[in-house]
């Protein structure tokens, strides 16, 4: 029987550009290829080879891949992926074809898409595929990974339940009543903390209130009847994605409030209106906070439709949550919350309008470190350089090499001089950083610093 060799390609896009190899050897004509290897006994699946070759051959770390493509060749097959460069650090590379001058050289190169079916590419089917995707890849990308493209928000519906007092149409006060909340579990996203129950993700072809109604049957087996919106909230996590949030409440239950999801809620509670537990969701907090504002500005004796032209008159519909200045502490707070599995923390250093790199002789790269258990941001960022203030200035997320999901947290600083081992690229100039890169050096250099000296 033949054996197949199972190996694996990326198409690592950075920015609009594709990340490729010109090969160098002696006594053959320079050909291409992309990044990638074989799959090894030690790799766990294709991704973490795809993963473990990036880092070996370019010291990169890359976003969530898709596999987007399957090559046959004779006693191969290749599997293709398309995935964004987080950050590249050739200083990093270990693969043995970059430890023996003889194999030749490996030249780093960006390149557009539809411009590599002119290249010599290895294998041709490869360079093909390609360019006849130039603009089919990102696309893809964009909708899978939330990749830089048309902004497509996230809509939360959440539905309060509110027990007490008189009903929450009335416009009497809402002192005394209570809301009914869940504690998370099992979803990867604040687990053991406390959530507005039920909530859910707006989906295709339904309206918020339809996505209310289904929500509290799926997630409490009630029906729900009236659901009237209170509050739309614009919200942002601390170094994370924007979200719509529609904050509704219902005229009328049928049935009684179980569990009916234990495996994503340990429990079910009320809580007063105003003394939520410690361990609230942040946005959920928020949102209950803007929805008892506005059910107590009603004036008593309304109906429901008059009552919520009185919310408008009384109390904002609307509210940005999480859109002012983002602490330290939020932001390593949130990427727990996420459960993200580490933090890295890089800087952007302005020296007289040029921002400070690492430079070798093929590319450029931001400082960054990882931030070590037990490690505040403040104390990775005193470790990368002595800079002193430092202003926020973006995030992405990342999976490492190892396979541990990870959040890049970018800080800008403005030092005296030049720390040790970074130099000064041209005044305005992004050199050779990766795309995700040179996006942190646009809004530091744009204004959009957010201080972080006295958080």
């Amino acid at each position: 029987m033949t054996s197949v060799r199972h190996s694996v390609r990326a198409i690592l896009f950075d920015g609009d550009d594709v990340v490729l190899f010109r090969r160098v050897r002696a006594g053959r004509e320079p050909y291409w290829i992309t990044p990638g290897g074989g799959v090894e006994p030690t790799d766990t699946s294709p991704e973490a080879a795809l993963r473990r070759e990036l880092d070996e051959e370019l010291g990169a770390t890359a976003g969530p891949v898709l596999q987007v493509f399957t090559l046959v060749e004779p006693g191969r097959l290749s599997t293709v992926f398309a995935c964004r460069l987080v950050s590249l650090d050739l200083s990093r590379r270990s693969g043995p074809e970059f430890l023996e001058p003889d194999i030749g050289l490996h030249e780093v190169r960006r390149v557009r898409p539809e411009e590599v079916r002119a290249l010599n590419m290895v294998p041709p089917e490869l360079g093909e595929f390609i360019s006849a995707n130039a603009a089919t890849l990102p696309a893809l990308l964009d909708a899978a990974t939330y990749a830089p493209g048309r902004y497509r928000p996230v809509v939360d519906v959440h539905l309060l339940l509110i027990d007490g007092g008189a009903p929450v149409h009335s416009g009497v006060s809402t002192g005394g009543a209570r809301v009914l909340l869940g504690r998370r579990q099992g979803t990867g996203y604040a687990d053991g903390e406390w959530q507005i129950m039920p909530s859910g993700h707006l989906e295709e072809g339904e309206s918020v209130v339809d996505t209310a109604v289904r929500e509290a049957r799926e997630e409490l087996g009630i029906e729900v009847d009236g659901c009237e919106v209170v509050h739309v909230m614009h919200h942002r996590n601390a170094g994370g994605t924007a979200r719509i949030g529609m904050f509704l409440v219902p005229r009328s239950i049928t049935g009684i409030p179980v569990n009916a999801e234990p495996h994503k809620c340990a429990e079910l509670a009320w809580f007063p209106l105003d003394r939520l537990p410690e361990r609230t969701v942040p946005y959920a907090r928020a949102g209950v906070e803007a929805v008892r504002r506005a059910l107590a500005s009603r004036p008593p004796g309304l109906p429901a439709a008059v009552g919520a032209a009185a919310v408008v008159s009384g109390s904002p519909v609307f509210s940005l949550h999480g859109w002012d200045v983002p602490g330290s502490a939020d932001l390593a707070s949130e990427a727990v919350r996420a459960g993200l599995e580490e933090v890295t923390v890089c800087l952007v250093a302005l020296l007289d309008g040029a921002v400070l790199v690492h430079s070798d002789d093929e590319t450029d790269r931001l400082p960054a470190t990882v931030v070590r258990p037990g490690e505040g941001v403040q104390a990775a960022l005193a470790r990368l350089a002595p800079v002193g203030e430092v202003a926020f200035a973006g995030a992405d997320d990342y999976v490492s090499p190892r396979g541990r999901t990870g959040r890049r947290l970018a800080f800008s600083a403005r030092p005296a001089e030049a720390p040790e081992g970074l130099v000064p690229l041209p005044a305005g100039s992004l050199g050779r950083l990766p795309y995700a890169e040179g996006v942190f050096v646009r809004h530091a250099s744009s204004g959009l610093l957010y201080d972080l000296s006295d958080r």
